[in-house]
């Protein structure tokens, strides 16, 4: 398929606090702002598995205020790309609002929607993903990327596919909540039902005419902004909603892509302990400072620090330091 990136566009969601991961991430730096290696932050990794797909002026990223101006100073990307919201408002009005700036730009723009903070590998596979939902969007199609479960997760919501449209691209039956243990044990033996990633592609068309279909009073809100009324004035007024809950699960046009890539979402300290190397005895360790071990297997320890940490006799257990704070917990 041949994909004219002049029209698309990325539009990046940043504005999670990622609570269940302090001390890493906090109000100060958010988890989008952390980084996991000591290198690059999530956004930036986010926002570079979009190249050669995008054009750096395509993408946008929305978020708060306080992480607008750091956002600024780290992205290569032009200043007036990156947005603070006026308020938290949930996914739906945060995408009405990028829509909306994107519209002014471009009216036939195909628009890829994606959290700030997940992992995903490798790039390849991801982007040749996103280019089978851009070619879904083309078809008048709100596509939406699925993951394959490895486990009986109930921390995410899950999607129920349907009928085959294309090579790995189903038509959605229904949304699920995040179910209980048994009931996500039944999706991952059942093979139909995946789990919901939060990413979207649609064409500024398509996703227009379901908020003017499901959410009349956002699709307002929509029509105003876009035309270039001032979103600042009236952002606050919107209902907090999510995407989910004001469209997807309401049309009949959603379209489900098996994601071919591996992913993350880093949500929980057990996220981070998947993706974090292990020892010989399942320990997983991310530290700048000297580590002592004795007796000890399965933790998870973090540290972004020359801080020496010593573990005795110590099973299951996450240590994670991150400036002045430090968090001690089994439970994870």
């Amino acid at each position: 398929m041949k994909v004219d990136k002049s029209k698309i566009f990325a539009v990046i969601m940043a504005g999670g606090k990622g609570e269940r991961l302090w001390p890493l991430s906090t109000e100060e730096r958010p988890k989008p702002l952390i980084s996991l290696n000591g290198q690059q932050t999530l956004l930036e990794d986010t926002v570079q598995r979009l190249f050669p797909l995008l054009n750096a002026e395509n993408v946008f990223v929305i978020t708060d205020e306080k992480s607008a101006a750091q956002a600024r100073e780290i992205l290569m990307l032009p200043e007036e790309n990156i947005i603070a919201e006026p308020c938290r408002r949930n996914t739906a009005p945060c995408i009405a609002l990028a829509g909306a700036l994107i519209k002014r730009r471009c009216e036939d723009a195909t628009m890829i929607v994606l959290p700030a903070d997940h992992r995903i590998t490798p790039v390849k596979r991801f982007q040749e993903d996103l280019i089978d939902c851009i070619e879904q969007a083309q078809n008048g199609f709100l596509t939406i990327l699925g993951v394959t479960p490895d486990k009986p997760a109930t921390g995410y919501g899950y999607i129920n596919a349907g009928d085959k449209i294309a090579p790995g691209v189903y038509k959605v039956n229904a949304f699920k909540e995040k179910p209980d243990f048994e009931t996500a044990r039944h999706y991952m033996m059942d093979g139909n039902y995946w789990w919901n990633c939060g990413i979207f592609v649609w064409q500024m068309q398509t996703i227009a005419e379901a908020f003017q279909k499901h959410n009349p009073a956002l699709y307002e809100k929509f029509a105003s902004w876009s035309g270039g009324s001032d979103y600042t004035a009236d952002f606050e007024k919107c209902e907090k909603i999510s995407i989910d809950y004001a469209i997807m699960e309401k049309a009949d046009n959603v379209a489900v892509k098996q994601a071919s890539f591996q992913w993350n979402d880093l949500g929980t300290l057990g996220a981070l302990y998947e993706i974090t190397m292990k020892d010989f005895h399942e320990n997983a360790i991310s530290t700048q400072g000297k580590l002592q071990l004795e007796e000890a297997g399965q933790n998870l320890v973090f540290c972004d620090d020359n801080t020496e940490i010593r573990l005795e006799k110590i099973q299951h257990c996450a240590v994670i330091k991150s400036g002045k704070a430090l968090l001690i917990t089994t439970k994870w």
